[in-house]
């Protein structure tokens, strides 16, 4: 593919080795180098065919863009870091774990004209592809659980958020008058929240600490409750909604349109899981 732009991935945990394959499988992306400051991580990354270095000064010349998947109260600092060396980011969800850190990121993108993106991968879930419903339900729930461990406030900043996202995606629902909560309640390793938005009524559940992952839509349709499961494993081989968001990627890099979540609508569902988790 012409005009391949050239990325690195920062962080090759768990979820950042499968970012850096996706990417280097992806026909739109020369990924020049992983970044992890951890010697086993890089060691991983080095078996895996990438370069892998330890730190951002390191960057070989020529990148372009990134991507920041590393712990999410690290994610301000690497972001703005990289935008000061004049590279466009994509920064997993949650876009940061507090107030302050939004608005610092959101002023560096501003002031150095770089752009920034949230990584909101369920936008791209094939699921969702076309919408679930012809007409806007009265209620709807999110329900979205994982094994991993967890406390109540990860459990909104790391599940939940995918949700809010979504549910704002969904409804065209970005507007902050266009967010109430109703209620938040905690039970055991989860959260539930019920939230005004727009015309509808919306229940998230989150739970860390399950037998098994697996995220839901339900509502209410004409004649029936409705129910969709999201929860979708792909292998390399296929195109998977990790896969879609970089093609999304790709395209607002090179001027087009796509549904990627910009740094504003990556702010508002951090902002709005901080909010639920503030009534904790």
């Amino acid at each position: 593919m012409a005009n391949r732009t050239r990325i690195a991935v920062i962080g090759y945990g768990r979820f950042g080795r499968v970012h850096a394959l996706r990417a280097q499988a992806h026909p739109a992306f020369d990924v020049l180098c992983v970044v992890d400051p951890q010697p086993g991580a890089r060691d991983t990354a080095q078996a895996d065919g990438f370069n892998a270095i330890a730190s951002l000064d390191g960057l070989p010349r020529g990148v372009e863009a990134a991507s920041v998947v590393t712990p999410a109260d690290t994610h301000a600092e690497i972001a703005i870091a990289l935008m000061h060396r004049g590279i466009d980011v994509l920064v997993e969800k949650p876009l940061a774990t507090s107030e302050a850190e939004i608005d610092t990121m959101l002023d560096a993108a501003q002031a150095t004209r770089r752009r920034l993106f949230t990584g909101h991968i369920e936008r791209f879930n094939q699921a969702l592809t076309p919408a679930p419903w012809d007409t806007t339900p009265g209620n709807i729930v999110f329900s979205r659980q994982s094994r991993l461990p967890g406390c109540s406030h990860s459990v909104v900043l790391d599940l939940m958020v995918h949700d809010l996202d979504l549910a704002a995606h969904l409804l065209r629902c970005q507007a902050p008058d266009s967010f109430h909560i109703l209620g938040v309640q905690e039970h055991g390793g989860g959260v539930s929240a019920q939230v005004a938005m727009g015309t509808a009524v919306v229940d998230f559940h989150a739970l860390h600490g399950a037998d098994t992952s697996s995220a839901t839509i339900r509502w209410q349709g004409a004649a029936a409750m409705c129910e969709l499961p999201l929860s979708h494993r792909a292998d390399l081989a296929q195109t998977d909604a990790l896969t879609r968001q970089y093609t999304a990627f790709h395209e607002v890099l090179t001027g087009q349109h796509s549904h990627l979540a910009s740094a504003m609508d990556g702010a508002t569902a951090a902002r709005r899981a901080l909010a639920i988790a503030a009534r904790l």
